[in-house]
């Protein structure tokens, strides 16, 4: 059996991509396939097609991504979870996955708390799309610790401040 192409869908593959994603006509912007793996950008998402299922993941909900030179496609959501992808084709998609990812962010300030409680990153993100409302996540900077009631509530206050400027 013929290996399917490289950089593009098979005619049953964009049928199932449609159908998981519920978009008649889906936007591809790049594939890339591994042994197991076909990683598939569309503005709004990323698409992965495993051998167990599909999964799909919005850009904005990305903390952090990155590739390495054994073509492993790495990303950590902003819960924490960690993700892998193994790919051979590295033309495109990992140039594409950062700036997507990148594109998400609308504004991403660190703030120092008061107090000595160290600083936060907090970033506006949406989809690169510009569809949505923005959705607000911070991250905790060196020894800051944002199970702490004072850093909760210096926290809180910053992202209501930075929601009145770019909401």
């Amino acid at each position: 059996m013929a290996r399917p192409p490289a950089r593009r869908l098979t005619r049953e593959e964009t049928s199932e991509l449609s159908r998981v994603t519920q978009l008649r006509h889906p936007q591809i912007l790049a594939v890339a396939r591994g042994a197991d793996d076909v990683v598939i950008l569309l503005p709004d998402r990323m698409v992965i097609r495993r051998p167990r299922g599909w999964e799909m993941v919005a850009w904005q909900d990305i903390q952090r991504g990155g590739f390495s030179d054994a073509g492993e496609l790495s990303w950590e959501l902003t819960d924490g979870t960690k993700r892998t992808a193994i790919i051979d084709d590295v033309a495109i998609v990992p140039r594409a996955f950062q700036e997507l990812i990148r594109s998400s962010i609308i504004v991403s300030r660190r703030m120092e708390l008061t107090g000595g409680l160290g600083s936060v990153m907090i970033s506006g993100r949406r989809s690169p799309t510009g569809d949505g409302a923005v959705s607000w996540q911070t991250e905790a900077l060196g020894r800051c610790n944002l199970s702490d009631s004072a850093v909760q509530s210096q926290v809180l206050e910053l992202v209501a401040r930075m929601r009145a400027e770019f909401e």
